[in-house]
């Protein structure tokens, strides 16, 4: 059951509660099989996201996405989709101070990299067509 946007086999859904990066890394996988912070692997789901930020929060705002630092210029999705799209604000990512390990979107709908320790708003995404590795008729008993 999905309560935020769907689309290509997959649920996103918007968290306002803030969370640290790695605390909302937990709870997607812990609320939702198969469930991640989400990756954004192309424009069509990037404007998707914003779209859903401003339904779900009445307003755009700094949100959690799944991407982290690899080392000084990669960056990975948490969900292992490959790194194949990205926005980022002029300048970024930068960094700053040697701290800016986790990849949040602006406002503006801008990457940045930025401290993963700040709690902030976040979105889930977990494929609908699979429950715990099966599909979704296996998942329950009649």
């Amino acid at each position: 059951y999905c309560t935020g946007t769907f689309t290509g086999g997959t649920c996103y859904q918007f968290f306002k509660e803030a969370k640290t990066h790695g605390d909302a890394e937990m709870f997607c996988q812990e609320q939702f099989p198969g469930g991640h912070l989400t990756s954004i692997p192309n424009q069509n789901i990037h404007m998707h996201l914003m779209s859903l930020i401003l339904k779900e929060n009445g307003a755009y705002t700094r949100t959690w996405m799944g991407g982290l630092r690899l080392d000084s210029h990669r960056f990975i999705w948490m969900d292992g989709s490959p790194w194949s799209y990205d926005d980022w604000l002029p300048g970024e990512p930068n960094d700053t101070a040697g701290v800016e390990d986790c990849v949040e979107v602006l406002g503006n709908g801008k990457f940045n990299d930025f401290t993963c320790w700040e709690p902030q708003a976040f979105i889930c995404s977990f494929p609908l067509d699979t429950c715990a590795g099966k599909s979704v008729t296996s998942c329950f008993s009649a």
